[in-house]
């Protein structure tokens, strides 16, 4: 699979960018904004994506923005200055394709309601996986979860820590459905995720449109076949990874 991600540089004026702080959602709409070239397309991905049974899959993620950042108290917004940098990657060579050309040809780019400049797009491609374990960091965070039935019939979602025997577990059911809904063929390896360094601070509760997610950031070992590795490289770990959750880079092979 051929692995590429775009590392765009973001740049506005001296007022900086003011964002919520749980400002995902306004990135994944940016996103859709962008792909107005290929309207069915953009249809299938915010509509469909790739299914398995009741699950919708859309192969594509992106990074939380890196840069210099103030938190104002009385808006509760932080504001990015200067130049920021974004990572977005996806399993759809269109998709970066589109996404890439609507940034290099569009001249009135808003986000959040702040006119932006993109200084530079890079179309990145990934180191060679070559084994079968890789040590990660999140450039956005992972989440994994499971949602239950109460006795009274209401639905709950509970989400794991990466320290519970069933947070890897799930990362492996949930990589082997994304798999064979992309490729449309079974996947009877295993994936397996084990925590390296993990802090306190790297615990995020954060909202998605009138949803709470917990997730994490970190550092954790990452193991499985070569082809399934290049695939969440590409289209990201754990759940909800076209809301912005999910996304790694690879620190070092084996």
């Amino acid at each position: 699979m051929k692995i590429m991600r775009l590392k765009v540089t973001i740049s506005f004026d001296k007022n900086g960018l003011a964002l919520p702080m749980n400002y995902q959602q306004i990135l994944q709409g940016f996103i859709y904004r962008q792909l107005d070239s290929d309207l069915e397309f953009r249809a299938f991905l915010h509509e469909s994506g790739y299914k398995y049974e009741k699950r919708r899959f859309k192969a594509f993620t992106f990074s939380r923005l890196f840069g210099k950042t103030k938190y104002n108290k009385e808006s509760k917004q932080i504001i990015f200055y200067g130049p920021v940098t974004w990572y977005i990657g996806s399993a759809i060579p269109k998709f970066i394709q589109l996404l890439g050309q609507s940034l290099l040809l569009k001249d009135d780019l808003h986000i959040n309601y702040t006119k932006i400049s993109i200084d530079e797009i890079q179309y990145e491609k990934g180191p060679q996986i070559k084994d079968n374990k890789i040590m990660i960091k999140m450039l956005s965070p992972i989440t994994i979860y499971s949602t239950f039935e109460n006795y009274e019939g209401k639905k709950l979602t509970q989400y794991f820590s990466p320290f519970d025997p069933a947070f890897s577990f799930l990362i492996g059911e949930n990589s082997r459905k994304k798999y064979e809904a992309f490729f449309q063929e079974a996947f009877t390896d295993h994936v397996q995720i084990t925590p390296v360094s993990i802090q306190k601070h790297d615990k995020v509760v954060t909202k998605f449109k009138s949803i709470y997610i917990t997730a994490w950031n970190g550092i954790y070992e990452l193991e499985g076949p070569i082809p399934m590795l290049n695939f969440l490289y590409n289209s990201a770990i754990g759940g909800k990874n076209s809301q912005g959750f999910g996304m790694f880079e690879i620190l070092k092979q084996n």
